[in-house]
């Protein structure tokens, strides 16, 4: 084989064995950031399931109503108030655009 050959196969090996080593250290890494993410994504499931069944939170509303009058007061003070902020900081990030063309 040519010098020119053996050398891109040596570079090659080191750039392979340097690969696995980053992988490994970005596998640790992240390592930390498993548990929190698992409860993000199993928080937007929990979002994800009422969406699309919507008599399900009616339902637990309804029974946390009957139940305790006081807490689904609070909770309805809560939801309005944290929607209310939610929508701001959303058209605060993403302004509407206007509906009139511009000239």
């Amino acid at each position: 084989m040519s010098a020119r050959l053996n050398q891109l196969l040596e570079r090659q090996q080191r750039l392979i064995a340097k690969s696995v080593a980053q992988r490994a250290t970005i596998a640790a890494d992240l390592r930390i950031w498993q548990k929190p993410f698992t409860w993000i994504d199993r928080g937007l499931g929990v979002v994800q399931l009422i969406q699309n069944n919507r008599i399900l939170l009616y339902a637990a509303f309804a029974l946390l109503a009957s139940y305790k009058p006081a807490g689904a007061r609070k909770l309805v003070v809560f939801t309005a108030s944290t929607l209310k902020i939610a929508h701001h900081v959303r058209d605060l990030i993403s302004p509407k655009k206007s509906s009139k063309p511009k000239a």
